[in-house]
């Protein structure tokens, strides 16, 4: 009975942990930088659904075998259906990681709380306005094709009214005369 007192009270801790590290992670961070509410709910509802099949393994006796059955049914779930961006993947990783921490059968709340405060202070850092805005990246489809890396540079600046930090041409199409480019810039304005 002290046992399945002292389990209970362990899971209380990590779902009110949990429960903290998502609400901070989803709408601290997330939601108040870019206002997606549809992503919020793919975020909450794979955190809250991989924190309770990680806890009921952790104090089930079944095997790890139905674990893995478990996620293998899982799996059939695609997220390719939609293509995500890489902040939008690294939320979504983010909103996984923190239900894993929290539910890991441990003997201490102290090592989940530390990880989780880590990971929501990190993501914060790097999801800031500041840093976020520092540069700009689009992917252009430009009109015509520019072989010369000089030339191309010149237009894509004038184009863009930026500063150039990078490009990456991806596709030419010689026929349809068009190109894609990847392009990282800063823009002109931006006295930084």
């Amino acid at each position: 009975m002290e046992t399945e007192m002292s389990d209970l009270s362990l899971l209380v801790a990590r779902i009110l942990l949990n429960s903290a590290a998502i609400t901070i992670l989803i709408f601290g961070i997330f939601f108040r930088n870019h206002r997606r509410t549809d992503l919020v709910v793919v975020y909450l509802a794979c955190n809250l659904g991989l924190f309770s099949i990680i806890s009921i393994l952790a104090f089930s006796p079944v095997s790890a075998g139905v674990g893995f059955a478990l996620f293998a049914v899982l799996s059939i779930i695609r997220l390719r259906s939609f293509e995500y961006t890489p902040v939008q993947i690294a939320y979504f990783f983010l909103s996984l990681s923190v239900a894993l921490i929290c539910s890991i059968d441990l003997p201490s709340i102290v090592l989940p709380a530390v990880l989780v405060a880590f990971l929501l202070t990190a993501m914060a850092i790097v999801d800031h306005k500041s840093f976020r805005e520092m540069t700009t990246n689009l992917m252009l489809t430009l009109d015509q094709v520019i072989t010369d890396s000089k030339l191309l540079e010149a237009h894509l600046e004038n184009v863009l009214n930026a500063r150039i930090i990078r490009y990456k041409v991806g596709q030419i199409n010689f026929l349809q005369e068009t190109m894609t480019v990847d392009v990282t810039f800063k823009s002109k304005n931006d006295t930084n």
